[in-house]
């Protein structure tokens, strides 16, 4: 069973064609006219009317509610480094923990107080000797 095309069905072009027709369409611009460039309109960068929201101000605002400080019930073992020695040729790491954190303050360790550390094994105590 053959197929016959219905008369209305469009041909492709062959390639020879094409290249043909392109090498037409492009002739070079003879009368081109000199064009003028009007400049975009300047505006003001410090006044910038299309997004002027009014700030909020410090009064509008509610009231923030206290912060909670929360005490770490973890915290991973850092470490620091000891400077190499003369001889050795890298710094050797060394364990380190550091605490911050409002919740210091809350219980007792202010700004400046003097602690004691003692140290057992896997606990380390730090009391506060004078504030």
């Amino acid at each position: 069973m053959s197929r016959t095309q219905s008369p209305t069905t469009k041909r492709s072009k062959s390639n020879a064609t094409r290249a043909t027709i392109a090498k037409r369409a492009t002739k070079p611009v003879t009368d081109a006219q000199p064009m003028r460039l009007v400049p975009s309109p300047t505006f003001d960068v410090d006044n910038l009317n299309f997004d002027h929201r009014p700030k909020p101000r410090a009064d509008d605002l509610p009231p923030r509610p206290p912060r909670k400080a929360r005490t770490p019930t973890r915290c991973t073992v850092g470490y620091a480094f000891y400077e190499a020695e003369p001889g050795r040729p890298h710094s050797q790491r060394i364990p380190s923990v550091r605490l911050r954190g409002l919740w210091l303050e809350q219980l007792g360790f202010a700004v400046g107080c003097k602690l004691q550390i003692t140290a057992r094994a896997g606990e380390l105590v730090v009391t506060v000797v004078e504030c």
